[in-house]
């Protein structure tokens, strides 16, 4: 066990997952008494973790591989089974049903780029049912965007809400999630970053590098290796503050693997560094070489690794990967840097700046053009929506944050994630 885990698992992180992330990590040996010591109760909250980790179909295939499987007893080892083979036949419905939007905006001219999941689960894993896929992440051009919609809408797709689209641009990087029932789940992004933050870049540039990816039997386009990697990285650091569990340190693993030597990790450094991405790039593989074993290379880790970096932030982070998802996300990113806080001047200022939000952003959300006189006028309403939306949370948590162990636990990592990733 490395000094990571050592110090995460001693304290706040049971038996179960340390069993779990063994299982998971490449090259790791698991003693199968291990296993075949679990009662059927340890068993059923075994399972429970791995589900809420996102993991499971990738943990029938690990318990295969390494020779654990006959120390699952057979009802276990059926119920994982089926999960899989369940993944299996789920995954290829998304993927044919994302395909037939994909050739629908190719027809009309309109180049795509497919993100993560649909990516991972048909090209990167060796098995199209080894990556569970909740969602279709698809990238076009901005200019394109108008006229994607206008396709997904005649092929039957709807947004979830109404936007003005001048308006997102200025704050997003995706439309509205567009559905259809017995359907796939669609996001058309611009963008893999939002505007105006410290880890934002032009979208552009992700086309210039972009290679061909077999998705079934048609050959689209994916993110350049490196683009790809930093990627994932990208997105469970900055924009999920590790909310997303140990899958997408199995998928830095995987694409390590699947790319090997073509991988260029100079490329990667540089991107990272130039794109302001290196604290969040860093953090997120240092987790997954020493939770799953990705073979990052360790003269990458030692050049990334920020001046600042300590043992304290590592097993924070390794905590928050760990901790129950849902749990996680009952209280977003700003709300806990406000309830951190120690003085009632801070709180208030940090409650201020979510509520005078930039122009773009209020006539985004409140559906007015950025360049109207409207936009003041929603700025009272947007103080009463977040009263309305964070009020009772707040109550909760100003009433149990010193009695709730765990709740309090939680503030603090999430406050020190968010202030560490930003640099401050």
């Amino acid at each position: 066990m490395n000094q990571i885990e050592e110090g995460i698992l001693k304290t706040e992180v049971s038996e179960l997952c340390t069993i779990l992330i063994d299982v998971l990590k490449r090259g790791k040996d698991v003693d199968p008494a291990r296993l075949s010591t679990l009662t059927p109760e340890q068993w059923e909250k075994f399972l429970a973790i791995a589900a809420t980790q996102r993991v499971t179909p990738l943990l029938f295939n690990r318990l295969k591989k390494k020779g654990l499987d006959k120390a699952v007893p057979s009802e276990i080892y059926v119920t994982l089974k089926d999960v899989f083979l369940q993944n299996i036949m789920r995954i290829m419905k998304m993927s044919a049903q994302s395909l037939l939007v994909i050739k629908a905006l190719n027809s009309a001219n309109i180049p795509t780029i497919p993100l993560k999941g649909i990516v991972m689960a048909n090209s990167i894993y060796e098995s199209i049912g080894l990556r569970e896929m909740s969602d279709f992440d698809l990238l076009v051009p901005p200019e394109k965007l108008t006229k994607s919609l206008e396709i997904l809408i005649d092929m039957g797709y709807k947004p979830v809400e109404s936007f003005c689209l001048d308006s997102l641009i200025q704050t997003g990087k995706h439309l509205p999630c567009c559905i259809k029932k017995g359907h796939v789940n669609i996001e058309i992004h611009w963008n893999i970053t939002y505007p105006n933050m410290c880890y934002s870049i032009d979208p552009y540039e992700l086309w210039e590098k972009a290679i061909p990816v077999q998705i079934l039997d048609y050959e689209t386009l994916m993110l350049s290796p490196e683009d790809f990697l930093l990627h994932i990285c990208l997105h469970t650091s900055y924009q999920h503050q590790f909310d997303f569990g140990l899958r997408p340190f199995c998928d830095i693993a995987e694409v390590v693997d699947h790319f090997g030597s073509t991988l260029n990790w100079q490329t990667v450094m540089k991107r990272a560094t130039q794109r302001g991405w290196a604290r969040g790039v860093y953090l997120a593989l240092i987790i997954a070489s020493e939770f799953v074993g990705a073979d990052v290379p360790k003269d990458v880790l030692e050049r990334l690794r920020p001046e600042d970096m300590t043992d304290s932030v590592l097993h924070t982070v390794g905590t928050q990967i760990l901790t129950e998802k849902s749990f996680t996300a009952s209280v977003p990113e700003h709300f806990a840097k406000l309830l951190a806080q120690k003085s009632l001047m801070d709180q208030i200022k940090i409650f201020m700046k979510r509520v005078f939000l930039p122009r773009g952003t209020i006539a985004a959300q409140y559906l007015v053009a950025a360049d109207s006189f409207k936009v003041y006028i929603y700025y009272p309403r947007r103080f009463i929506d977040v009263l309305l939306r964070h009020g009772r949370t707040f109550r909760y948590v100003m009433k149990h944050n010193e009695s709730d162990a765990s709740l309090k636990a939680l503030l603090e990592r999430k406050a020190l994630i968010s202030d560490w990733l930003s640099g401050t």
